[in-house]
């Protein structure tokens, strides 16, 4: 039987724009000729029917970011759904992400348009009310036992769910908490057990309750059954792109890196996340046309939240705007918790909204820095890394000067209210200032590229690493050090590497031998939360003994918690600042560096040489977690 040839399921875009085209223009000529309906009983066009309505707003020429694509792109598949748009090809046709690019049913009338200013302030008031509601239901549905804690004690359960959403920026508040806690009362489709379990696993380290540890005498041992349910409820979940998994993969593999220094499985976690976004298409904007405020809300949280996990998914290959919708949480009331106030303080807003955005934008500045300076694949010619450089450090200091006052203590002593949060954002800030400048002092043959270009690198690179030692000083008069973010022990652990080389040569009377003992005993209090301390400061041992510095013997001589400030002025990123009794500068800080000719009679080859021999790359760029 000879077989028939069949039509192609597809057309491409050229032919497709083309098609459009002409089909918009034989509509216009009927719709003048009185011949409407005509028009439409006779169309047999392979292409989805236009609407009367569609057709006095349907454009002559491609829109903006439809342009023609030459045949080697990938092909769109003819679809049931009318006027589907595939601007974006980055998955290819078999995309979800198609879905979210079509017009609603008559294409006009929209009130979710994205650049309606009337439209997104109704979408922030309608998402306010809703949370507002919501967090007044969340206390009545416990005490009538509609939350699902999946055989967890209601009591232990809602104390380790409000651990996290006081501490839930580690993770880019990744999770939208007035559907989370809305639909575990009514099984809806943005709770599942799965992510409960991931949830009180990763705050049950930060818990004094005994009874969530498999042995009570070892605090490591907090919340491992919740691990153990979350791998066995994994088996049903691991093939199946949902939201919800997506957000139990990312907030488990952070834990894991941070809190058990298991990084292969912490990758295997992130990649299979980083692929069902894909899958799902949350990596392409969405349209507001179809989709409600709420949805959009919870795919631009899950993406930032992806994204602040350097580094699978790149800036240039998600489409979401940094406006976030919902600003509850702006000025929800403050919750220490965990986070141990050393001295009482009154009520101060939480300022999450403002926190999460400052975050996310830090996170596309590492993505420059580990792309275009770190990458393997960044093979940059003698001079080029400089620029590169020069135009990330301006990059942070515009983001820096356009931080609220409110989350800059050191810029604005009288304004800012002084968090946990911020703390970590200022020393993160200070963290990408070292990495964006130490390129230029370890070049490929164990030499400087440039001697002027490294030594003012080490200049900006030390002011930095003096700034983290003032924010770990600061943080201690007011939050308990043992108890602080991984992001800041993270920060501890680059500034170290700094004052390390500089020990080296200047010796242990000057400042920077402080401040290195200092930045151990932070990770040696950090060692009982979290592993990957632990490791680093192994690292950092390793390093002072290929240094000749005994710092073990000297830590355990000193306390440097209750030293008083240092006796010399410490290089920051401007002028050498007096300090008041709390430990907060009285004068603002300059971010551009100044030259410190304390400084100038170092060994530029030999601190390039040092740099090679510690393995602090492996924790390059993984601040985010609990």
């Amino acid at each position: 039987m000879p077989l028939r040839r069949t039509r192609a399921a597809a057309a491409c875009l050229f032919c497709r724009q083309k098609k459009l085209e002409l089909e918009n223009a034989r509509l216009r000529d009927n719709q003048l000729a009185g011949s409407e309906d005509s028009f439409l009983s006779q169309s047999t066009s392979s292409l989805s029917p236009i609407s009367p309505r569609q057709a006095r707003v349907a454009p002559s020429k491609p829109q903006d970011g439809e342009s023609l694509r030459s045949n080697s792109h990938p092909e769109v598949p003819d679809s049931d759904h009318n006027n589907q748009r595939a601007t974006s090809l980055y998955h290819g046709p078999t995309s979800t992400a198609y879905d979210d690019r079509t017009r609603s049913g008559d294409g006009v009338g929209n009130i979710d348009l994205p650049n309606d200013p009337a439209s997104e302030n109704w979408s922030k008031n309608l998402l306010f009310v809703q949370t507002a509601r919501q967090r007044q239901l969340e206390p009545l549905n416990l005490t009538t036992g509609k939350l699902d804690f999946d055989g967890v004690d209601p009591e232990i359960g809602m104390h380790l769910l409000s651990i996290y959403w006081s501490r839930q920026l580690y993770t880019a508040q990744i999770i939208y908490r007035p559907v989370f806690m809305r639909d575990m009362a009514c099984a809806g489709p943005y709770f599942s057990k799965l992510l409960l379990n991931a949830i009180l696993f990763t705050v049950s380290k930060h818990s004094p309750r005994s009874e969530i540890c498999s042995n009570p005498d070892d605090i490591t041992t907090a919340g491992w059954r919740f691990r153990q349910r979350f791998t066995d409820l994994l088996r049903d979940n691991f093939d199946k792109s949902k939201v919800t998994t997506i957000q139990a993969l990312l907030i488990m593999s952070n834990s894991l890196f941070s809190r058990c220094d298991e990084r292969s499985l912490s990758w295997l976690y992130a990649g299979n996340a980083f692929n069902m976004i894909i899958d799902l298409g949350l990596h392409v904007a969405a349209s507001g046309e179809n989709m409600s405020a709420e949805e959009l809300e919870i795919r631009k949280r899950v993406l930032w939240g992806a994204y602040c996990r350097p580094p699978l998914l790149r800036h240039n290959n998600i489409k979401a705007s940094l406006k976030f919708l919902d600003e509850y949480d702006e000025l929800d009331p403050f919750q220490a918790l965990t986070y141990k106030q050393l001295t009482p303080t009154p009520t101060v807003p939480s300022l999450n909204v403002s926190l999460l955005t400052k975050l996310c934008e830090l996170s596309v500045i590492i993505d420059r820095i580990l792309c275009e300076l770190y990458s393997e694949s960044a093979q940059m010619m003698r001079g080029q890394s400089e620029g590169i450089s020069d135009n990330i450090n301006s990059e942070l200091c515009r983001w820096r000067q356009n931080l609220p006052p409110e989350l800059d203590y050191l810029h604005h002593t009288s304004q800012a209210v002084l968090l946990p949060q911020a703390f970590c954002l200022l020393a993160l800030f200070n963290v990408l200032i070292i990495l964006s400048k130490r390129p230029l002092f370890t070049g490929n043959d164990e030499r400087p590229n440039n001697p002027a270009s490294a030594f003012e690198s080490i200049n900006t690179c030390t002011a930095a690493a003096n700034q983290i030692v003032q924010i770990l000083r600061d943080y201690s008069q007011h939050f308990a050090i043992s108890s602080a973010p991984y992001m800041l022990s993270y920060a501890t652990y680059i500034s170290a590497t700094i004052h390390a080389r500089i020990v080296a040569q200047k010796g242990k009377s000057s400042t920077s031998f402080q401040s290195l003992m200092l930045c151990r005993n932070v990770l040696q209090e950090h060692h009982c939360l979290y592993g990957a301390a632990g490791k680093a400061k192994e690292s950092l041992d390793r390093l002072c003994d290929h240094l000749g510095i005994d710092a073990a013997e000297e830590t355990r001589q000193m306390n440097v918690f209750t030293e008083a400030a240092p006796r010399e002025p410490m290089v920051t990123n401007g002028p050498a600042q007096s300090l008041d009794a709390s430990g907060i500068p009285d004068q603002t800080i300059e971010i551009t560096s100044r030259i410190n000719w304390g400084l100038s009679d170092l060994d530029l080859e030999a601190i390039a040489q040092g740099f090679r021999f510690d393995g602090e790359l492996d924790y390059l760029m993984h601040p985010v977690g609990m």
